[in-house]
């Protein structure tokens, strides 16, 4: 599929739209109380305008519109990709609580943060669009004139932390993850304007128009804080076998992903439902004797837009 075919199919929803993606693969020892893991894992987010997509789909697919026409543009792209080592600690605090913590310090093969904002215009007797954009971005992957060498891996340091109530056929849980910091010396990075009108007066009073495009680009030890993710979910056991839950997830950039959840267990076999209601995707699982599936998407076909994939085994020591 192209690129005019992508856009062609995009239907944004009123408001933000979010787009992520994360993988992780991980081999981890736990203990009573500390637990150590390697892994790697790959995390990306877009979050953008219905605005900013129909605009880069107009723009993109060369459908001009009838009227004149104003958009104000925002987008926000995080990712990265790394490899590193978890250390986790866990308690029994009493009266059913427990708290969990953990520390990932991570070796980056990949990072890459870019921020758009302003506005854009489009005048349809001209048939023309004015731009007044700004745009700032830092990658690894970027190449530009006159470029120094910068170091090949950037290091991450990301927390977390989960508290877990039950009481009764209740359990309560409430979390946060990936908080933290991510650096990377000399990494490329790219500052520029778009504006389709820029001009200034000149100390002889005449107009000046100046350059459409304006950049920079520099080579700064980046220190990108990473927002936390949160979590909240509440259960309550129906009978002996079944259990009911609702959760939230905080995204950062974007708000709350609600969920609903469905769990029973028989002897050693585990069957769950998950209903991810911004997804609109619904997700199975299956555990039986350590071994724990989950599938889900949001349509059977091809055109799914949202899928989940987790396998995972476990066996004590």
């Amino acid at each position: 599929m192209g690129q005019h075919d992508d856009f062609r199919h995009l239907v944004p929803r009123p408001g933000r739209n979010l787009a992520y993606l994360s993988d992780e693969l991980r081999l981890q020892r736990q203990g009573e109380v500390w637990g150590l893991a390697l892994l790697a894992r790959s995390q990306a987010s877009l979050v953008a305008s219905d605005q900013t997509l129909e605009l880069a789909q107009r723009v993109a697919t060369g459908h001009e519109p009838d009227t004149d026409r104003h958009w104000q543009a925002q987008a926000h792209l995080r990712g990265f990709t790394g490899a590193g080592v978890e250390l986790s600690w866990r308690q029994e605090l009493g009266d059913g609580l427990r708290l969990a913590l953990s520390s990932q310090l991570l070796a980056l093969g990949r990072l890459r943060e870019r921020e758009i904002s302003g506005t854009v215009d489009y005048q349809s007797q001209a048939k023309a669009y004015g731009f007044d954009l700004l745009s700032a971005e830092a990658n690894d992957r970027l190449a530009f004139p006159y470029q120094q060498a910068f170091a090949r891996h950037g290091t991450g340091l990301l927390l977390g932390a989960r508290l877990r109530w039950v009481h009764g056929p209740w359990q309560v849980e409430a979390g946060l993850r990936d908080g933290g910091w991510l650096r990377w010396r000399g990494i490329p990075r790219q500052d520029n304007s778009l504006v389709a009108n820029r001009q200034s007066i000149d100390a002889d009073g005449f107009v000046v128009y100046g350059p459409l495009l304006q950049g920079q680009n520099s080579q700064p030890a980046l220190t990108s804080h990473q927002p936390w993710r949160g979590q909240l979910g509440a259960s309550v056991a129906i009978d002996s076998t079944q259990r009911l839950g609702v959760s939230v997830e905080q995204w950062p950039d974007f708000g709350l992903l609600p969920a609903v959840q469905w769990r029973r267990e028989t002897g050693p076999l585990a069957l769950g439902l998950d209903w991810r209601l911004h997804e609109r995707r619904l997700t199975g699982a299956l555990s039986w004797q350590g071994l724990a599936l989950r599938v889900g998407a949001d349509r059977l076909d091809s055109s799914a837009r949202s899928r989940t994939l987790a396998l995972s085994y476990a066996r004590p020591i």
